[in-house]
Protein backbone atom coordinates (compact mmCIF):
# COMPACT_ATOMS: atom_id res chain seq x y z
CA UNK A 1 0.00 0.00 0.00
CA UNK A 2 2.85 2.44 1.07
CA UNK A 3 4.38 1.37 -2.37
CA UNK A 4 1.21 2.98 -4.15
CA UNK A 5 0.63 5.97 -2.52
CA UNK A 6 4.98 7.07 -3.32
CA UNK A 7 3.88 5.90 -7.36
CA UNK A 8 0.70 8.77 -7.20
CA UNK A 9 2.80 10.99 -4.45
CA UNK A 10 5.82 10.66 -7.61
CA UNK A 11 3.15 10.81 -10.42
CA UNK A 12 0.70 12.81 -9.65
CA UNK A 13 -0.71 13.57 -12.75
CA UNK A 14 -1.27 10.41 -13.19
CA UNK A 15 -3.72 10.07 -9.98
CA UNK A 16 -5.87 12.70 -11.66
CA UNK A 17 -5.97 11.30 -14.94
CA UNK A 18 -7.35 8.04 -13.22
CA UNK A 19 -9.39 10.65 -11.08
CA UNK A 20 -10.89 12.57 -14.68
CA UNK A 21 -11.82 8.47 -16.44
CA UNK A 22 -13.99 7.62 -13.11
CA UNK A 23 -15.93 10.75 -13.42
CA UNK A 24 -16.41 10.44 -17.14
CA UNK A 25 -16.71 7.19 -17.18
CA UNK A 26 -19.65 7.27 -14.49
CA UNK A 27 -21.27 9.88 -16.64
CA UNK A 28 -20.86 8.15 -20.16
CA UNK A 29 -23.85 6.42 -20.00
CA UNK A 30 -26.17 9.56 -19.30
CA UNK A 31 -24.81 11.56 -22.27
CA UNK A 32 -27.44 10.41 -24.79
CA UNK A 33 -30.30 11.04 -22.15
CA UNK A 34 -33.14 13.24 -23.85
CA UNK A 35 -33.33 16.97 -23.76
CA UNK A 36 -35.72 18.25 -21.42
CA UNK A 37 -37.91 21.65 -21.21
CA UNK A 38 -35.54 24.65 -20.63
CA UNK A 39 -32.77 21.84 -21.93
CA UNK A 40 -33.51 21.70 -25.76
CA UNK A 41 -33.89 25.73 -25.65
CA UNK A 42 -30.02 25.89 -25.93
CA UNK A 43 -29.46 23.91 -28.59
CA UNK A 44 -32.16 25.52 -30.56
CA UNK A 45 -31.08 29.07 -30.10
CA UNK A 46 -27.86 28.56 -30.90
CA UNK A 47 -28.34 26.49 -34.28
CA UNK A 48 -27.88 28.64 -37.18
CA UNK A 49 -29.61 25.94 -39.36
CA UNK A 50 -32.34 26.59 -36.89
CA UNK A 51 -34.92 29.56 -37.86
CA UNK A 52 -36.58 29.20 -33.85
CA UNK A 53 -36.62 32.11 -32.28
CA UNK A 54 -35.73 31.00 -28.82
CA UNK A 55 -34.42 33.63 -26.10
CA UNK A 56 -31.56 33.20 -23.93
CA UNK A 57 -32.36 35.34 -21.09
CA UNK A 58 -29.02 35.58 -19.66
CA UNK A 59 -25.31 37.48 -20.71
CA UNK A 60 -24.06 36.24 -23.68
CA UNK A 61 -20.62 34.27 -22.36
CA UNK A 62 -23.22 31.34 -21.50
CA UNK A 63 -24.52 31.08 -25.01
CA UNK A 64 -21.32 31.70 -26.59
CA UNK A 65 -19.62 28.65 -24.90
CA UNK A 66 -22.99 26.45 -26.31
CA UNK A 67 -22.61 27.98 -30.05
CA UNK A 68 -18.94 27.38 -30.17
CA UNK A 69 -19.40 23.82 -28.90
CA UNK A 70 -22.12 23.22 -30.98
CA UNK A 71 -20.01 22.95 -34.44
CA UNK A 72 -17.96 20.43 -32.24
CA UNK A 73 -20.43 18.10 -31.00
CA UNK A 74 -23.21 18.60 -32.74
CA UNK A 75 -26.35 20.82 -32.01
CA UNK A 76 -28.54 18.25 -31.12
CA UNK A 77 -27.55 14.85 -29.92
CA UNK A 78 -24.13 15.32 -27.91
CA UNK A 79 -24.94 18.39 -26.15
CA UNK A 80 -24.39 17.15 -22.92
CA UNK A 81 -21.34 16.46 -23.45
CA UNK A 82 -20.98 20.38 -22.72
CA UNK A 83 -20.89 20.27 -19.39
CA UNK A 84 -19.77 16.87 -19.06
CA UNK A 85 -16.46 18.40 -20.33
CA UNK A 86 -16.53 21.24 -17.90
CA UNK A 87 -17.66 18.79 -15.12
CA UNK A 88 -14.34 17.76 -15.77
CA UNK A 89 -12.19 20.64 -15.71
CA UNK A 90 -13.94 21.86 -12.30
CA UNK A 91 -12.63 18.18 -11.00
CA UNK A 92 -9.21 19.07 -11.71
CA UNK A 93 -9.64 22.61 -10.86
CA UNK A 94 -11.29 21.66 -7.43
CA UNK A 95 -8.36 19.59 -6.98
CA UNK A 96 -5.82 21.84 -7.32
CA UNK A 97 -7.60 24.53 -5.19
CA UNK A 98 -7.99 21.91 -2.35
CA UNK A 99 -4.54 20.87 -2.63
CA UNK A 100 -3.73 24.70 -2.28
CA UNK A 101 -5.85 25.22 0.60
CA UNK A 102 -5.00 22.36 2.42
CA UNK A 103 -2.67 19.32 0.73
CA UNK A 104 -3.28 16.35 -1.40
CA UNK A 105 -4.96 14.11 0.96
CA UNK A 106 -7.73 16.67 1.09
CA UNK A 107 -7.65 17.12 -2.88
CA UNK A 108 -8.33 13.31 -3.28
CA UNK A 109 -11.27 13.40 -0.78
CA UNK A 110 -12.87 16.72 -2.34
CA UNK A 111 -12.81 14.84 -5.73
CA UNK A 112 -13.89 11.49 -4.82
CA UNK A 113 -17.11 13.71 -3.42
CA UNK A 114 -17.18 15.44 -6.53
CA UNK A 115 -17.56 11.99 -8.30
CA UNK A 116 -19.57 10.30 -6.25
CA UNK A 117 -22.26 13.07 -5.66
CA UNK A 118 -25.89 12.78 -7.45
CA UNK A 119 -26.08 16.42 -7.46
CA UNK A 120 -22.56 17.06 -9.20
CA UNK A 121 -23.78 13.73 -11.74
CA UNK A 122 -26.80 15.67 -12.59
CA UNK A 123 -25.39 18.79 -12.62
CA UNK A 124 -22.32 17.40 -15.06
CA UNK A 125 -25.16 16.17 -17.88
CA UNK A 126 -28.05 19.10 -17.38
CA UNK A 127 -27.30 21.45 -20.37
CA UNK A 128 -27.55 24.79 -18.58
CA UNK A 129 -24.68 26.96 -17.41
CA UNK A 130 -25.47 26.94 -13.29
CA UNK A 131 -24.18 23.41 -12.45
CA UNK A 132 -20.78 23.55 -14.26
CA UNK A 133 -20.16 26.23 -16.66
CA UNK A 134 -20.75 28.60 -13.54
CA UNK A 135 -18.48 26.82 -11.12
CA UNK A 136 -15.85 26.89 -13.53
CA UNK A 137 -15.08 30.61 -13.66
CA UNK A 138 -15.84 30.49 -10.05
CA UNK A 139 -12.98 27.92 -9.24
CA UNK A 140 -10.54 30.01 -11.67
CA UNK A 141 -11.32 32.85 -9.71
CA UNK A 142 -11.29 31.40 -6.37
CA UNK A 143 -7.53 29.72 -7.30
CA UNK A 144 -6.67 33.20 -8.40
CA UNK A 145 -7.42 34.80 -5.03
CA UNK A 146 -6.01 32.55 -3.15
CA UNK A 147 -2.82 32.34 -4.71
CA UNK A 148 -2.79 35.85 -5.21
CA UNK A 149 -3.72 36.13 -1.62
CA UNK A 150 -0.80 34.25 -0.48
CA UNK A 151 1.41 35.04 -2.70
CA UNK A 152 4.25 38.15 -3.14
CA UNK A 153 6.17 37.45 -5.94
CA UNK A 154 6.54 38.33 -9.85
CA UNK A 155 3.78 36.02 -10.60
CA UNK A 156 1.22 37.89 -8.57
CA UNK A 157 0.29 39.74 -11.95
CA UNK A 158 -0.66 36.27 -13.39
CA UNK A 159 -2.92 35.05 -10.39
CA UNK A 160 -4.81 38.16 -10.50
CA UNK A 161 -5.02 37.83 -14.14
CA UNK A 162 -6.96 35.07 -13.69
CA UNK A 163 -9.00 35.95 -10.70
CA UNK A 164 -10.45 38.88 -13.33
CA UNK A 165 -10.84 36.62 -16.18
CA UNK A 166 -12.97 34.29 -14.12
CA UNK A 167 -15.26 37.12 -12.44
CA UNK A 168 -15.60 39.02 -15.11
CA UNK A 169 -16.40 35.75 -17.53
CA UNK A 170 -18.82 34.57 -14.72
CA UNK A 171 -20.99 37.80 -14.59
CA UNK A 172 -21.36 37.35 -18.49
CA UNK A 173 -22.69 34.25 -18.07
CA UNK A 174 -25.30 34.38 -15.37
CA UNK A 175 -25.91 37.90 -13.26
CA UNK A 176 -26.49 34.95 -10.03
CA UNK A 177 -22.63 34.60 -10.65
CA UNK A 178 -22.54 37.91 -8.46
CA UNK A 179 -22.78 35.60 -5.39
CA UNK A 180 -19.45 34.17 -6.17
CA UNK A 181 -17.99 37.72 -6.78
CA UNK A 182 -19.58 39.03 -3.34
CA UNK A 183 -18.03 35.42 -1.10
CA UNK A 184 -14.92 36.53 -2.55
CA UNK A 185 -15.09 40.41 -1.60
CA UNK A 186 -16.31 39.45 1.71
CA UNK A 187 -13.57 37.07 2.53
CA UNK A 188 -11.31 39.65 1.65
CA UNK A 189 -13.06 42.37 3.81
CA UNK A 190 -13.52 40.09 6.30
CA UNK A 191 -9.50 38.98 6.46
CA UNK A 192 -8.80 42.44 6.64
CA UNK A 193 -10.96 43.53 9.53
CA UNK A 194 -9.08 46.14 11.68
CA UNK A 195 -6.67 47.00 9.80
CA UNK A 196 -9.10 49.77 8.05
CA UNK A 197 -8.31 53.42 8.25
CA UNK A 198 -10.14 56.30 7.01
CA UNK A 199 -7.77 55.72 3.43
CA UNK A 200 -8.19 51.89 3.12
CA UNK A 201 -12.15 52.23 3.24
CA UNK A 202 -11.95 55.10 0.67
CA UNK A 203 -9.77 53.31 -1.28
CA UNK A 204 -12.18 50.18 -1.55
CA UNK A 205 -15.28 51.78 -1.52
CA UNK A 206 -14.09 53.42 -5.01
CA UNK A 207 -12.72 49.99 -6.06
CA UNK A 208 -16.41 48.37 -5.68
CA UNK A 209 -17.87 51.88 -7.14
CA UNK A 210 -15.46 51.32 -10.76
CA UNK A 211 -16.51 47.89 -10.86
CA UNK A 212 -19.67 48.36 -10.77
CA UNK A 213 -19.84 51.01 -13.01
CA UNK A 214 -17.27 48.56 -14.96
CA UNK A 215 -20.24 45.45 -15.15
CA UNK A 216 -23.01 48.14 -16.45
CA UNK A 217 -20.11 49.07 -19.40
CA UNK A 218 -19.29 45.28 -20.13
CA UNK A 219 -23.45 45.03 -20.62
CA UNK A 220 -23.78 47.29 -22.45
CA UNK A 221 -21.07 46.50 -24.67
CA UNK A 222 -21.85 42.98 -24.99
CA UNK A 223 -24.98 43.67 -26.93
CA UNK A 224 -22.89 45.11 -29.96
CA UNK A 225 -20.35 42.51 -29.16
CA UNK A 226 -22.67 39.72 -29.00
CA UNK A 227 -25.96 40.30 -31.48
CA UNK A 228 -27.56 37.53 -30.27
CA UNK A 229 -27.69 39.29 -26.56
CA UNK A 230 -30.94 41.28 -26.26
CA UNK A 231 -30.68 43.77 -23.30
CA UNK A 232 -33.66 45.01 -23.55
CA UNK A 233 -35.88 41.66 -23.32
CA UNK A 234 -33.20 40.14 -20.72
CA UNK A 235 -34.32 43.00 -18.48
CA UNK A 236 -37.86 42.09 -18.65
CA UNK A 237 -37.32 38.77 -18.06
CA UNK A 238 -35.74 39.61 -14.92
CA UNK A 239 -38.20 41.69 -13.92
CA UNK A 240 -40.69 38.89 -13.28
CA UNK A 241 -38.29 37.99 -9.85
CA UNK A 242 -39.01 40.62 -8.45
CA UNK A 243 -42.52 40.29 -6.98
CA UNK A 244 -44.44 40.47 -3.57
CA UNK A 245 -46.70 38.19 -4.55
CA UNK A 246 -44.50 34.77 -3.22
CA UNK A 247 -44.85 31.44 -4.33
CA UNK A 248 -43.62 30.03 -1.25
CA UNK A 249 -44.92 26.83 -1.19
CA UNK A 250 -43.58 25.97 -4.65
CA UNK A 251 -39.85 27.75 -3.58
CA UNK A 252 -39.90 25.25 -0.44
CA UNK A 253 -40.73 21.87 -2.69
CA UNK A 254 -37.83 23.42 -4.65
CA UNK A 255 -35.46 23.32 -2.23
CA UNK A 256 -36.44 20.29 -0.60
CA UNK A 257 -35.41 18.72 -3.59
CA UNK A 258 -32.53 20.61 -4.04
CA UNK A 259 -31.81 19.50 -0.59
CA UNK A 260 -32.77 15.42 -1.48
CA UNK A 261 -30.35 15.96 -4.67
CA UNK A 262 -27.41 17.08 -2.19
CA UNK A 263 -28.11 13.77 0.49
CA UNK A 264 -27.88 14.11 4.25
CA UNK A 265 -24.13 13.24 4.04
CA UNK A 266 -23.48 16.52 2.04
CA UNK A 267 -25.76 18.47 4.41
CA UNK A 268 -25.84 17.55 7.67
CA UNK A 269 -21.94 16.58 7.80
CA UNK A 270 -20.70 20.34 7.49
CA UNK A 271 -22.45 20.33 10.77
CA UNK A 272 -20.13 18.37 12.94
CA UNK A 273 -17.53 21.29 12.86
CA UNK A 274 -14.29 22.45 11.13
CA UNK A 275 -12.90 25.55 13.45
CA UNK A 276 -9.68 24.60 12.98
CA UNK A 277 -9.69 24.98 8.98
CA UNK A 278 -12.27 27.85 9.27
CA UNK A 279 -10.20 30.51 7.75
CA UNK A 280 -9.70 28.58 4.71
CA UNK A 281 -13.05 27.93 3.65
CA UNK A 282 -14.85 31.12 4.82
CA UNK A 283 -15.59 32.06 1.38
CA UNK A 284 -17.87 29.18 0.95
CA UNK A 285 -19.93 30.03 4.22
CA UNK A 286 -20.55 33.08 2.62
CA UNK A 287 -21.70 32.08 -0.82
CA UNK A 288 -24.28 29.81 0.92
CA UNK A 289 -25.26 32.46 2.81
CA UNK A 290 -25.55 35.04 -0.22
CA UNK A 291 -27.38 32.53 -1.98
CA UNK A 292 -29.69 31.77 1.03
CA UNK A 293 -30.37 35.32 0.85
CA UNK A 294 -30.85 36.00 -3.22
CA UNK A 295 -32.91 32.65 -4.14
CA UNK A 296 -34.95 32.78 -0.80
CA UNK A 297 -35.21 35.99 0.82
CA UNK A 298 -34.78 38.80 -1.76
CA UNK A 299 -36.29 37.41 -5.15
CA UNK A 300 -39.04 34.71 -6.20
CA UNK A 301 -37.73 32.09 -8.25
CA UNK A 302 -40.44 30.04 -7.62
CA UNK A 303 -41.59 30.11 -11.02
CA UNK A 304 -37.74 29.35 -12.31
CA UNK A 305 -35.86 26.26 -12.13
CA UNK A 306 -34.50 27.01 -8.49
CA UNK A 307 -33.71 23.30 -7.88
CA UNK A 308 -31.16 24.00 -11.01
CA UNK A 309 -29.87 27.47 -9.88
CA UNK A 310 -28.83 25.68 -6.66
CA UNK A 311 -26.67 23.30 -8.15
CA UNK A 312 -23.86 25.84 -7.50
CA UNK A 313 -23.93 24.60 -3.98
CA UNK A 314 -22.38 21.64 -4.88
CA UNK A 315 -18.59 23.60 -4.59
CA UNK A 316 -18.88 24.48 -1.49
CA UNK A 317 -20.82 21.83 0.76
CA UNK A 318 -18.19 19.23 -1.40
CA UNK A 319 -15.26 21.29 0.38
CA UNK A 320 -16.54 21.78 3.37
CA UNK A 321 -17.58 17.85 3.68
CA UNK A 322 -13.97 17.14 2.41
CA UNK A 323 -12.43 18.82 5.08
CA UNK A 324 -14.10 17.46 7.85
CA UNK A 325 -14.04 13.87 7.04
CA UNK A 326 -10.37 14.03 5.62
CA UNK A 327 -8.86 13.63 8.83
CA UNK A 328 -11.11 11.04 9.96
CA UNK A 329 -10.58 8.41 6.60
CA UNK A 330 -6.98 8.58 7.69
CA UNK A 331 -7.28 8.59 11.55
CA UNK A 332 -6.29 5.12 13.51
CA UNK A 333 -9.10 5.05 15.53
CA UNK A 334 -9.41 1.44 17.10
CA UNK A 335 -12.82 1.29 16.61
CA UNK A 336 -12.88 2.33 13.33
CA UNK A 337 -13.58 -0.86 11.26
CA UNK A 338 -16.31 -1.90 13.45
CA UNK A 339 -17.97 1.72 12.63
CA UNK A 340 -17.33 1.19 8.69
CA UNK A 341 -19.10 -2.12 8.86
CA UNK A 342 -21.89 -1.11 10.92
CA UNK A 343 -22.57 1.83 8.24
CA UNK A 344 -22.38 -0.69 5.51
CA UNK A 345 -24.91 -2.82 7.02
CA UNK A 346 -27.26 -0.15 7.24
CA UNK A 347 -26.55 0.77 3.83
CA UNK A 348 -27.05 -2.41 2.20
CA UNK A 349 -30.67 -2.74 4.20
CA UNK A 350 -31.27 0.62 3.30
CA UNK A 351 -31.26 -0.40 -0.30
CA UNK A 352 -32.59 -3.51 0.09
CA UNK A 353 -36.16 -2.14 1.45
CA UNK A 354 -36.28 -0.75 -1.91
CA UNK A 355 -37.67 -4.10 -2.91
CA UNK A 356 -40.59 -3.80 -0.52
CA UNK A 357 -44.13 -3.45 -2.81
CA UNK A 358 -44.17 0.83 -2.98
CA UNK A 359 -47.20 2.92 -4.34
CA UNK A 360 -47.11 5.15 -7.16
CA UNK A 361 -49.28 8.23 -5.76
CA UNK A 362 -50.38 10.43 -8.39
CA UNK A 363 -49.20 14.12 -8.99
CA UNK A 364 -52.63 16.26 -7.37
CA UNK A 365 -53.64 16.07 -4.94
CA UNK A 366 -50.80 16.78 -2.79
CA UNK A 367 -52.65 15.71 0.42
CA UNK A 368 -52.60 11.86 -0.33
CA UNK A 369 -48.36 12.52 -0.30
CA UNK A 370 -49.01 14.18 3.01
CA UNK A 371 -51.44 11.74 4.20
CA UNK A 372 -48.98 9.04 3.76
CA UNK A 373 -46.18 10.69 5.09
CA UNK A 374 -47.84 11.47 8.50
CA UNK A 375 -49.39 7.78 8.85
CA UNK A 376 -45.72 6.49 8.47
CA UNK A 377 -46.82 4.53 5.20
CA UNK A 378 -43.60 5.27 3.48
CA UNK A 379 -43.47 2.34 0.84
CA UNK A 380 -44.24 4.93 -1.65
CA UNK A 381 -42.00 6.16 -4.76
CA UNK A 382 -41.26 9.99 -5.15
CA UNK A 383 -41.03 11.57 -8.55
CA UNK A 384 -37.90 13.73 -9.60
CA UNK A 385 -38.22 15.78 -12.68
CA UNK A 386 -38.18 19.15 -13.69
CA UNK A 387 -38.18 21.88 -15.85
CA UNK A 388 -34.43 21.81 -17.05
CA UNK A 389 -34.84 17.78 -16.18
CA UNK A 390 -34.21 15.32 -15.59
CA UNK A 391 -36.88 13.53 -17.57
CA UNK A 392 -37.95 12.14 -14.66
CA UNK A 393 -37.26 9.01 -12.22
CA UNK A 394 -38.38 7.59 -8.99
CA UNK A 395 -36.88 6.77 -5.61
CA UNK A 396 -38.39 4.97 -2.61
CA UNK A 397 -39.42 7.42 0.16
CA UNK A 398 -38.79 4.94 2.72
CA UNK A 399 -35.24 4.55 1.42
CA UNK A 400 -34.43 8.81 1.44
CA UNK A 401 -36.30 9.03 4.85
CA UNK A 402 -34.96 6.47 6.80
CA UNK A 403 -31.52 7.60 5.35
CA UNK A 404 -32.22 11.02 6.63
CA UNK A 405 -33.51 10.27 9.40
CA UNK A 406 -30.76 7.91 10.46
CA UNK A 407 -28.26 10.58 9.87
CA UNK A 408 -29.71 13.04 11.66
CA UNK A 409 -30.08 10.78 15.07
CA UNK A 410 -26.49 9.91 13.97
CA UNK A 411 -25.36 13.98 14.05
CA UNK A 412 -27.19 14.68 17.22
CA UNK A 413 -25.48 11.88 19.39
CA UNK A 414 -22.27 13.11 17.68
CA UNK A 415 -22.87 16.64 18.86
CA UNK A 416 -24.11 15.36 22.36
CA UNK A 417 -21.37 13.15 22.92
CA UNK A 418 -18.23 14.85 21.46
CA UNK A 419 -16.14 11.86 21.54
CA UNK A 420 -18.00 9.74 19.58
CA UNK A 421 -17.80 12.16 16.55
CA UNK A 422 -14.59 10.68 14.34
CA UNK A 423 -16.62 7.19 14.70
CA UNK A 424 -20.04 9.15 13.88
CA UNK A 425 -18.75 10.02 10.90
CA UNK A 426 -17.01 6.65 9.34
CA UNK A 427 -20.52 5.34 10.60
CA UNK A 428 -22.03 8.27 8.07
CA UNK A 429 -19.85 7.68 4.94
CA UNK A 430 -21.09 4.26 3.83
CA UNK A 431 -25.03 5.60 4.03
CA UNK A 432 -23.97 8.76 1.75
CA UNK A 433 -22.33 6.36 -0.64
CA UNK A 434 -25.38 4.14 -0.55
CA UNK A 435 -27.81 7.48 -0.68
CA UNK A 436 -25.90 9.09 -3.98
CA UNK A 437 -25.42 5.51 -5.72
CA UNK A 438 -29.20 4.59 -5.64
CA UNK A 439 -30.29 8.30 -6.75
CA UNK A 440 -27.70 7.72 -9.78
CA UNK A 441 -28.68 4.30 -10.67
CA UNK A 442 -32.09 5.64 -10.50
CA UNK A 443 -31.07 8.48 -12.93
CA UNK A 444 -29.14 6.63 -15.25
CA UNK A 445 -30.75 3.32 -15.16
CA UNK A 446 -33.92 3.28 -13.32
CA UNK A 447 -33.19 -0.08 -11.89
CA UNK A 448 -35.74 -0.35 -9.40
CA UNK A 449 -38.47 1.65 -10.23
CA UNK A 450 -38.50 1.98 -14.30
CA UNK A 451 -36.79 4.44 -17.01
CA UNK A 452 -38.11 6.75 -18.72
CA UNK A 453 -35.53 7.15 -21.15
CA UNK A 454 -35.44 3.95 -22.11
CA UNK A 455 -39.36 4.14 -22.65
CA UNK A 456 -39.12 6.97 -24.84
CA UNK A 457 -37.00 6.13 -27.62
CA UNK A 458 -39.21 2.85 -29.19
CA UNK A 459 -42.33 5.28 -28.63
CA UNK A 460 -40.80 8.08 -30.67
CA UNK A 461 -39.69 5.58 -33.46
CA UNK A 462 -43.66 4.24 -33.11
CA UNK A 463 -44.78 8.19 -33.91
CA UNK A 464 -42.45 8.59 -36.46
CA UNK A 465 -43.11 5.79 -38.57
CA UNK A 466 -47.11 5.90 -38.02
CA UNK A 467 -48.37 7.45 -41.03
CA UNK A 468 -51.76 7.97 -38.61
CA UNK A 469 -50.39 10.47 -36.45
CA UNK A 470 -50.24 13.72 -37.63
CA UNK A 471 -49.76 15.70 -34.27
CA UNK A 472 -49.38 14.94 -31.02
CA UNK A 473 -49.92 16.64 -27.57
CA UNK A 474 -47.40 15.40 -25.21
CA UNK A 475 -47.97 15.34 -21.33
CA UNK A 476 -45.63 17.12 -19.62
CA UNK A 477 -43.35 18.06 -22.29
CA UNK A 478 -41.45 13.82 -21.47
CA UNK A 479 -40.26 13.53 -24.91
CA UNK A 480 -41.14 16.81 -26.34
CA UNK A 481 -37.88 17.78 -27.69
CA UNK A 482 -37.36 13.83 -29.60
CA UNK A 483 -41.00 14.17 -31.02
CA UNK A 484 -40.05 17.82 -32.07
CA UNK A 485 -37.79 16.23 -34.31
CA UNK A 486 -40.68 13.55 -35.82
CA UNK A 487 -42.19 16.64 -37.12
CA UNK A 488 -45.45 15.71 -35.31
CA UNK A 489 -44.89 17.92 -32.05
CA UNK A 490 -47.93 20.00 -31.56
CA UNK A 491 -48.22 21.14 -27.79
CA UNK A 492 -47.50 20.01 -24.12
CA UNK A 493 -50.13 19.54 -21.62
CA UNK A 494 -49.78 19.73 -17.84
CA UNK A 495 -51.83 18.20 -15.20
CA UNK A 496 -52.47 20.94 -12.65
CA UNK A 497 -56.02 21.80 -11.28
CA UNK A 498 -55.78 25.21 -12.29
CA UNK A 499 -55.64 24.43 -15.75
CA UNK A 500 -58.81 22.10 -15.60
CA UNK A 501 -61.01 24.94 -16.45
CA UNK A 502 -59.51 25.58 -19.80
CA UNK A 503 -58.73 22.09 -20.85
CA UNK A 504 -61.89 21.22 -20.12
CA UNK A 505 -63.54 23.81 -22.27
CA UNK A 506 -60.86 22.82 -25.26
CA UNK A 507 -61.65 18.99 -24.97
CA UNK A 508 -65.34 20.10 -24.97
CA UNK A 509 -65.27 22.28 -28.24
CA UNK A 510 -63.21 19.49 -29.96
CA UNK A 511 -60.04 21.27 -30.21
CA UNK A 512 -57.93 18.33 -28.56
CA UNK A 513 -59.16 15.46 -30.78
CA UNK A 514 -55.54 14.43 -31.56
CA UNK A 515 -52.97 12.35 -30.49
CA UNK A 516 -51.92 12.16 -26.74
CA UNK A 517 -48.41 10.81 -26.29
CA UNK A 518 -48.29 10.33 -21.92
CA UNK A 519 -44.91 9.27 -20.58
CA UNK A 520 -46.79 8.98 -17.18
CA UNK A 521 -43.90 10.09 -14.78
CA UNK A 522 -44.96 12.30 -12.48
CA UNK A 523 -48.24 10.03 -12.68
CA UNK A 524 -51.75 11.70 -12.57
CA UNK A 525 -54.58 9.74 -10.80
CA UNK A 526 -57.09 7.39 -12.30
CA UNK A 527 -60.23 9.41 -11.43
CA UNK A 528 -59.12 12.93 -12.67
CA UNK A 529 -60.82 14.44 -15.52
CA UNK A 530 -57.31 14.15 -18.32
CA UNK A 531 -57.55 10.08 -17.63
CA UNK A 532 -61.97 10.11 -17.56
CA UNK A 533 -61.35 11.58 -20.95
CA UNK A 534 -58.06 9.29 -22.55
CA UNK A 535 -60.36 6.37 -21.13
CA UNK A 536 -62.52 7.38 -24.30
CA UNK A 537 -59.96 7.20 -26.59
CA UNK A 538 -57.97 4.23 -28.20
CA UNK A 539 -54.63 3.08 -27.32
CA UNK A 540 -52.57 2.40 -29.99
CA UNK A 541 -49.26 1.91 -28.07
CA UNK A 542 -48.82 1.29 -24.52
CA UNK A 543 -45.33 -0.28 -23.15
CA UNK A 544 -44.30 -0.65 -19.60
CA UNK A 545 -41.06 -0.58 -17.13
CA UNK A 546 -41.66 -1.36 -14.07
CA UNK A 547 -43.63 1.88 -12.75
CA UNK A 548 -43.54 3.64 -15.34
CA UNK A 549 -45.81 3.52 -18.38
CA UNK A 550 -45.64 5.13 -21.80
CA UNK A 551 -49.05 5.03 -23.60
CA UNK A 552 -50.29 6.74 -27.03
CA UNK A 553 -53.81 7.69 -27.32
CA UNK A 554 -55.81 8.16 -30.52
CA UNK A 555 -58.36 10.78 -29.64
CA UNK A 556 -59.34 11.77 -32.54
CA UNK A 557 -62.95 9.67 -32.36
CA UNK A 558 -63.28 10.50 -28.80
CA UNK A 559 -66.65 11.94 -27.67
CA UNK A 560 -67.22 15.31 -25.90
CA UNK A 561 -65.96 15.14 -22.08
CA UNK A 562 -69.07 15.20 -20.23
CA UNK A 563 -69.04 17.99 -17.06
Amino acid sequence: MSGVKTFFKEHEWILVVLLVLVFISIRLPGTDLPLHQDEYKWPMSVNPALNVSVFIPHPPIGELIYKTAGYIVGFNVHFRFVPLFFGAINLVLLYCLMKILFGRREAVVASVIWILSYFSVLASLMVDTDGQIMPFFFLLALIGYFKLKNHTGKNKWFWFSLMLIGLVAGILVKLSFALAIGAIVADFLWSKKGLFDRKTIIKYVGVGFISIIGFFVLILISKFIFPYFNLEKSLVYWEHFFTFDRGWFQTAIQVVKAVLYSSPFLILIPFLGFKEKLSKIRVFIFFIIFAFVFYIVLFDFSIGALDRYLQLLILPLTVMTAVIITPVIFTTEKRKREFVLLGIIVALILVVLQSLPHYVPPLHPKAEWISRILSLRWNFVYPFSGGSGPLGFYVSFLFMALAWIISLVALIFAKIKPQYKKLIIIFLIPIGLAYNGVFIEEYLIGFWNGSAPKLLVPAVEFIKNNPDIKKVIVYNDNGGNDIRATGKYDARLYIDPKFEVNIKDKIASFVLKEHFFVLNIPRFGSDTMYQRYFDTCQIIYNQTDKKISAIIYDCQNAPPLKP
